[in-house]
């Protein structure tokens, strides 16, 4: 073994300095409020401290070999964010080895979304390297500071939200306004209070007396609009405009039932008196509820029964993923109709289409037309029964073309309650697809009906018609209806 003694001999080279493997780095900042245009701001300060870093770390092989990315106005509570999305995707394709951040928290404060980060990191050997807490996870005391670190950052979150809702707890119950929105009538003072505002508390106070008097919302409604009356506006810290629109139903609803309007405040899921004066007289306040509640229909209690005739097939409709449609008839309109829908089920993530809502009219209108299709030409599902229901006498093919073909002949005469009486008899279900339906035929049902006719049947002899191949398409109600 040769030892170097540091004496060299004339024309003896002297030994090279080790060599480092390159570590290509990527650059990561982050900040929960948008920074400013003008001037050093917390983001660029964020990538030069990571640059300089960098730069420090040339002679053991560090790079940059990206642009920094950078996310301006996200939340690290979730990992949510375009630039995260991006640097993720290109670190999954081997593009650089080593992400560097200020902190740990600009990647996220959640120990959850830090140990899914890590799993990531890991699958691809990359490093998160943390240049103000001496944090490099291709380490393990890197990896070990690094579960610490993110331990007391969500706990310093949770403080920190914990300490808000102490404070807006201790607001509301002062009597202070500490709302999102704050009412029409009402301006918010620098004591968060709220004043009248002579104008607008002049408007709340004519809706709540046109209320009384008025026939109905829809009446209401329109007459505040033809006045010009508007929703309060709002205008947020970042020059968002909410609000200043036409009243509908759910804008007035809320107006009429805001107990802020009578000098109340509300916390602790209750309303308690507050500090500002009130716009609305108990008097006038009893009124108006005591119509509200009169005219409100009783939650959870239809305020009529369905009526079969209008929808026979109440329970038998499904989406071909099995979930049931739900039945819905409209308010009577103003052309004396109410309108009758089978409503879809609300869509699922795993849906590759939405769930269609039907016409009553539509939907009865081809099931109709696939049986009397099946009455006047039965051959086809014949052929599909199984032998235990062929065998049985009502289901003789003569016998059951002589009685299906008078069903068939006095189509053009069934009134609305046979109709319904006819679909709960002989359909068992039906199941909706994206462009075209199911219909499932209640074979006990047809039993029944067909031992019945056997009487009547034997003494029939005229000749069938020529049969047509049963509907099956849902070729006429591609079309939504809005729910």
């Amino acid at each position: 073994m040769s030892h170097d003694t540091g004496i060299r001999t004339p024309g003896q080279e002297p030994p090279q300095p080790t060599s480092f493997s390159t570590r290509r780095c990527a650059i990561y900042a982050r900040v929960s409020v948008s920074s400013p245009e003008t001037g050093l701001n917390s983001l660029q300060a964020q990538v030069q401290a990571c640059e300089a870093y960098i730069q420090s770390q040339r002679d053991t092989g560090w790079e940059l070999v990206a642009p920094a990315y950078i996310d301006d106005g996200y939340s690290g509570g979730n990992l949510d964010r375009p630039a995260l999305g991006q640097l993720i995707k290109d670190l999954k394709t081997g593009k650089f080895d080593a992400v560097v951040v200020q902190r740990l928290d600009r990647l996220s404060r959640s120990i959850k979304d830090i140990c899914d980060l890590l799993i990531t990191f890991n699958s691809t050997n990359t490093a998160v390297v943390s240049i103000t807490q001496t944090l490099d996870t291709a380490t393990p005391t890197g990896r070990l500071t690094l579960h610490l670190l993110t331990t007391f950052s969500q706990f310093e979150r949770e403080i920190a939200g914990e300490r808000t809702r102490d404070k807006f707890a201790i607001t509301r119950s002062s009597g202070k306004w500490q709302r999102n929105g704050i009412p029409l009538g009402y301006v918010l003072n620098d004591q968060q209070e709220l004043q009248i505002h002579a104008s607008e508390a002049a408007m709340a106070r004519d809706i709540f007396e046109r209320f009384l008097s008025a026939d109905s919302m829809a009446a209401l409604i329109e007459d505040l609009n033809a006045l010009g009356y508007r929703t309060k506006l709002h205008i947020s810290l970042n020059g968002n405009r909410h609000g200043g629109k036409p009243f509908d139903r759910n804008t007035l609803n809320q107006l009429l039932r805001n107990r802020a309007y009578i000098g109340e405040v509300f916390y602790g899921d209750e309303w308690h008196p507050g500090h500002h004066e009130p716009i609305i007289d108990r008097a006038l306040w009893n009124q108006v509820q005591a119509i509200r509640s009169d005219r409100a229909r009783r939650t959870g209690i239809p305020s009529s029964k369905i009526d079969e005739r209008n929808f026979p097939l109440e329970s038998q409709v499904f989406w071909h993923d099995g979930r049931a449609y739900t039945t819905f008839e409209s308010s009577l309109r103003g052309n004396g109709r109410r309108y009758c829908y089978y409503k879809a089920p609300a869509r699922s993530k795993e849906d590759a289409s939405s769930p269609v809502t039907l016409s009553t009219a539509q939907l009865h209108r081809l099931v109709i037309d696939y049986l009397m299709a099946c009455f006047e030409d039965p051959r086809p599902w014949l052929e599909n029964l199984s032998d235990e229901w062929k065998s049985r006498p009502e289901f003789d093919p003569t016998h059951v073309k002589r009685c299906l073909h008078m069903m068939h002949t006095v189509r053009q005469y069934l009134m609305a309650p046979l109709i319904a009486e006819l679909f709960q008899h002989l359909i068992d279900r039906v199941i909706v697809y994206p462009s075209q339906v199911q219909i499932v035929l209640n074979l006990p049902g047809l039993s029944e009906l067909l031992r019945s006719f056997k009487p009547i049947a034997a003494s029939l002899s005229k000749p069938l018609t020529k049969p047509q191949k049963p509907v099956k398409k849902l070729e006429d109600i591609s079309k939504r209806v809005r729910r």
